[in-house]
């Protein structure tokens, strides 16, 4: 039987900044395992900002930036300033990541892909889905886990 968790709060409290994952909020969002798996991306809070640290996949498994505290390194990247955020785009155009944010609520925008070009997370609407891990959500600042999806 499956279950669902919607609008919980996860190491953080209401009113403080999060980040918005699975209609939940949490200080800390960390997909696939770096060293591991092809694709990361660990989304934290740090001295009151939204960072973003990302190696993202093309649908077809190939390289398609890499983000290191919001900032791509890939010469055929860039980064896109909007009135609430940013949006990470590749030479065509595309949307890689971005971020809006909302008061204290950050909403990721993108897709993860994996090396098989399977979705691993992806924004629909204002919230940003996971459909399959490992993935992390919270981490307290002594390191404790919150939500772990194997």
């Amino acid at each position: 039987m499956s279950m669902v968790m919607t609008g919980n709060y996860i190491l953080v409290e209401p009113g403080k900044k999060a980040f918005k994952v699975a209609s939940n909020f949490t200080n800390y969002l960390e997909l696939g395992a770096r060293g591991t798996t092809s694709y990361y991306l660990e989304a934290r809070i740090q001295n009151d900002e939204f960072l973003i640290n990302a190696t993202l996949l093309t649908p077809h498994g190939r390289s398609a930036a890499r983000i290191v505290n919001n900032f791509p390194e890939q010469p055929d990247c860039r980064k896109e300033m909007t009135p609430h955020g940013y949006r990470i785009i590749d030479n065509s155009g595309g949307l890689l990541l971005g971020i809006e944010s909302r008061r204290n609520v950050c909403i990721l925008r993108g897709t993860v892909y994996d090396s098989n070009g399977q979705i691993v997370a992806q924004d629909k609407g204002d919230d940003f889905l996971v459909y399959r891990g490992p993935a992390i959500l919270g981490k307290s600042p002594g390191g404790s886990l919150g939500i772990v999806l194997e």
